[in-house]
């Protein structure tokens, strides 16, 4: 395409100085000569200069990490990662390198558990990670492989059009035997039916997000670094419902978004609030299930990747029972200080040391 157009750039100044020579010769007038160059000169100025792209992610410097050294990251209580993407979109060079990831499964829990033992060791290689972190680990791969796919879906499914003339040219990033089984599943009638069902419910999306590619986790702990206190996810909703002005994105995404404000300033009133996070309300109660209706499996609305409706009442049912541990520590805590006054009292009361008031 580059080679092209600076082609036609050279072609266009070769005409150019052939026509202005034409003119002088036939001995024009100034006036006439000088309208003629402007003209050319517009047409050159005016041919459309290839754009400026990133280009794809391939983090070099991550990849070439020496042996043993690795990248700490960070996940916050619901074993979410929060760091500042570099595990996120790492994960998304490794669902591209043909390699470490198959194309040909249509579903990633099809994938062979070697296969994703072996992308989970190439990851851990390069990032600290303990083995509880495998689970998101790999799920980012799997969403970010169906992310690829779907991007040659669109970059090459119209491009050619016969299935053959698609497998004789693959994408230099995949394998081309993959490559083959890929475009395949896309002339089965099972997959046009269910691109067509994704792109109607696509279409009639009324309230779609303004995060981009950061998730909601990375969001709230953005929040929770300014403020010190850590959002709760009706608050992530509102924001990120929005546009960056605070403007709305549909009339209809404004209508819901002013229901849910309205019942959360009657949540806050309602709860007590602690130093860390702000106003929590039980999630089938809470201002969004209101609205919006329940959260459905898999998934909790305003919370991020990996987070489902049970796993957070597994985690407030695990905090409930860590309440007493906490206040019996606070306890110990209090009386182990009263302890240690007590015993500097008789110390310097009758001049014993330490160990002969001990218990």
């Amino acid at each position: 395409m580059l080679k092209r157009i600076q082609k036609q750039k050279d072609n266009d100044a070769a005409s150019s100085q052939v026509h202005k020579k034409r003119l002088r010769e036939s001995n024009e007038n100034s006036h006439e000569l000088s309208n003629h160059e402007e003209a050319y000169e517009n047409v050159n100025t005016n041919i459309e200069k290839p754009r400026n792209t990133r280009g794809r992610t391939i983090l070099p410097d991550i990849w070439g990490l020496d042996h043993g050294e690795k990248l700490t990251v960070k996940f916050n209580s619901l074993n979410q990662c929060v760091d500042d993407g570099e595990l996120e979109y790492f994960c998304g060079t490794v669902a591209r390198k043909k390699e470490l990831t198959p194309l040909e499964f249509s579903d990633w829990r099809k994938v062979p558990a070697t296969t994703k033992d072996k992308i989970w060791d190439v990851i851990k290689s390069k990032f600290d990670l303990t083995p509880n972190r495998k689970q998101w680990v790999l799920s980012e791969v799997g969403k970010c492989l169906r992310i690829f796919k779907h991007s040659l879906y669109v970059e090459y499914f119209n491009k050619y059009s016969t299935l053959a003339d698609l497998k004789a040219n693959p994408d230099s990033r995949t394998d081309p035997n993959q490559w083959g089984k890929l475009v395949e599943k896309w002339y089965s009638a099972q997959w046009q039916n269910k691109s067509e069902r994704g792109k109607h419910i696509r279409s009639h999306m009324k309230m779609p997000h303004t995060s981009g590619t950061i998730s909601y986790a990375r969001r709230a702990e953005t929040e929770f670094r300014k403020n010190g206190r850590r959002p709760n996810r009706i608050k992530i909703f509102l924001k990120y419902h929005k546009h960056k002005d605070g403007s709305d994105v549909s009339s209809e995404s404004a209508a819901t978004l002013e229901k849910i404000q309205q019942l959360l300033t009657i949540d806050e009133e309602k709860c007590e609030t602690s130093e860390a996070n702000e106003a929590i309300v039980p999630l089938k109660e809470d201002a969004i299930s209101k609205v919006l209706g329940p959260d459905k499996n898999g998934r909790v609305r305003g919370m991020g990747f990996k987070i489902s409706p049970k796993m957070l009442e597994k985690a407030a049912g695990e905090e409930q029972m860590n309440e007493p541990n906490k206040e019996l520590a606070q306890q110990v805590a209090i009386l182990t200080a009263q302890v240690k006054k007590l015993t500097d009292i008789v110390t310097r009361r009758d001049g014993a040391t330490t160990e002969d008031v001990a218990i």
